[in-house]
């Protein structure tokens, strides 16, 4: 049988009120009682029931983050970094997906709905504030990689467009002048604005437009990519794949057809998750800033969980966009050193 707050109160000689306060880090208790209390709970092995507690103090302690999948290094990366801000905090993670579905969102967000304190809520969909503006949200949420601000809340986003950018200038700064794009998913905000950036980079520099090669961000849809570029008949100098996933796949494609890279085709990706220093080449990718971006959303989050009842909320949601920085490597400079080296964002 498990110990219960009273077995506690009876073993400190307090009432189960004293005990509540101590193991909820009230203040308002005598040392000698504290002292007490926790000597009773650690010879007893009690542990506070976390529903109850909640129920006291109408804190779960609990964070959710909610991704649009959970599949590869990107979505790894962020719970990792998400993970670790919130054992700093003193807070439990709790993960969920929306399985790439948006509509999911209003199914997930009411089944954490009195579970947890807040959310981190990622949703790179290009409909994401028409979609989420009929979605009630109870809890404080930030808002990651949407195009727009929902319902008051903040939003975090990463430079996509300005990285996209900085891989075209960088393919002319090597002399690579014909250049093809890995498009992401159709509907993704993040894939729109990649392309997006890359159009506007090569019509700044004067180059003729080539057109998309649909992706879906996986390896698979790379390589598929990759053997089609294999077959054209006049091959583009340089690729730049929407994230790192196609582009590995882009790689392997080229080297199954003795393709050499970069002296034959460069490629590019983008995101720079771990994986990519290790593959031949070692790939050139534009960093984006996983941990940052996860620092600062649960810092947000924090921010606006412990606002007090009395503090009034922000005239307007905050709106913050992360730089990018490209990461050169040998898949696009056969001059670049074995370590990666950074060259900075716009």
């Amino acid at each position: 049988m498990s110990t219960s707050i009273r077995d506690v109160a009876v073993r400190a000689g307090v009432s189960i009120a004293t005990v509540s306060r101590v193991m909820n880090g009230s203040s308002l208790v005598k040392r000698e009682y504290r002292e007490a209390v926790l000597r009773a709970a650690r010879q007893l092995n009690y542990v506070p029931h976390a529903v109850a507690r909640a129920l006291i103090t109408g804190r779960s302690r609990t964070m959710a983050v909610v991704l649009p999948d959970m599949h590869g290094e990107f979505f790894s990366e962020l719970i990792h970094e998400l993970d670790q801000c919130a054992h700093a905090h003193g807070q439990n993670l709790l993960v969920a997906s929306l399985h790439g579905d948006l509509a999911e969102a209003r199914r997930v967000l009411g089944l954490l709905h009195g579970q947890v304190d807040g959310v981190i809520l990622m949703v790179p969909f290009n409909d994401a504030a028409e979609r989420l503006a009929t979605v009630p949200i109870t809890v404080p949420t930030v808002l990651l990689n949407a195009p727009a601000p929902v319902n008051g809340c903040p939003t975090l986003t990463v430079d996509n467009a300005g990285g996209a950018r900085q891989v075209v200038r960088h393919f002319v700064s090597m002399g690579y002048h014909t250049m093809v794009h890995i498009a992401g998913p159709s509907g993704n905000f993040d894939a729109s604005e990649r392309a997006r950036g890359f159009r506007a980079a090569v019509a700044e520099a004067g180059l003729p437009v080539h057109r998309d090669i649909p992706g879906d961000y996986s390896e698979r849809s790379g390589y598929l990519a990759g053997q089609l570029i294999v077959k054209c008949p006049k091959r583009p100098r340089a690729v730049f794949a929407a994230n790192d996933n196609m582009a590995v796949g882009c790689l392997e494609a080229l080297t199954e057809a003795n393709v050499r890279v970069p002296e034959d085709i460069a490629v590019a990706g983008f995101d720079d998750v771990p994986i990519v220093r290790f593959t031949r080449p070692p790939l050139t990718s534009v960093r984006s800033p996983i941990a940052q971006q996860g620092i600062e959303a649960f810092e947000w989050l924090m921010k606006a969980v412990n606002r007090k009842p009395d503090e009034p909320p922000p005239a307007a949601p905050r709106e913050q966009s992360v730089p990018t920085t490209l990461i050169v490597r040998g898949s696009t400079d056969p001059r670049a050193p074995t370590r990666s080296s950074a060259q900075p964002g716009r």
